[in-house]
């Protein structure tokens, strides 16, 4: 997936790349991508890639309980966020309500990423490990679902050999 980033101090989700034909184009190994990128004279910056535990999160899924990896599930909020923002959908997640607002401070918060930062860090200023409800549980688990179903639905594995193949045929002339 390729994703555009924002310069300066933009208070938006990022976007992502889309396809001719309105879908998010995922790749199997860096250099598909590179190929891709380089198809459509996109300009990738080399920077070291960012985990999405999605398999981690699905199994979650299954049987969701109060063991909930921050990290996981609050990078699979945030991709569904941009996902849906590029499509101009709605994400259930990106819905401001009390519970729903509790649940992403949770998670974002059990990150522990920002410990000690007066602004973002936890208001404590120490490490932060939420206890979860029941029905904060089912409403995570709820958002992380209606997430899934939207991003598998726009999302296509590119061959980029067929692609590359398939763009070499029809800039030749006479075809």
């Amino acid at each position: 997936m390729i994703w555009i980033y924002k310069s300066g101090d933009v208070d938006e989700p990022e976007e992502v790349w889309l396809n001719e034909q309105g879908q998010i184009p995922v790749f199997t190994s860096e250099i598909d991508l590179a190929i891709y990128a380089a198809s459509k004279n996109l300009k990738i910056e080399n920077e070291e890639p960012i985990l999405h535990d999605l398999d981690a999160v699905e199994i979650w899924l299954q049987e969701p309980d109060d063991y909930i990896s921050c990290n996981d599930c609050l990078a699979a909020w945030n991709l569904f966020t941009d996902v849906a923002y590029t499509l101009m959908l709605t994400f259930n997640g990106d819905k401001h309500a009390r519970l729903r607002n509790r649940i992403y401070d949770k998670l974002f918060w059990g990150n522990n990423d920002f410990v000690g930062d007066p602004i973002l860090g936890h208001p404590s200023g120490d490490y932060y490990f939420p206890e979860w409800s029941k029905a904060e549980v089912c409403k995570l688990a709820k958002i992380l679902k209606q997430g899934f179903k939207l991003f598998r639905r726009y999302i296509v594995e590119t061959d980029v050999f067929q692609y590359a193949l398939l763009n070499q045929f029809s800039a030749e002339p006479g075809k």
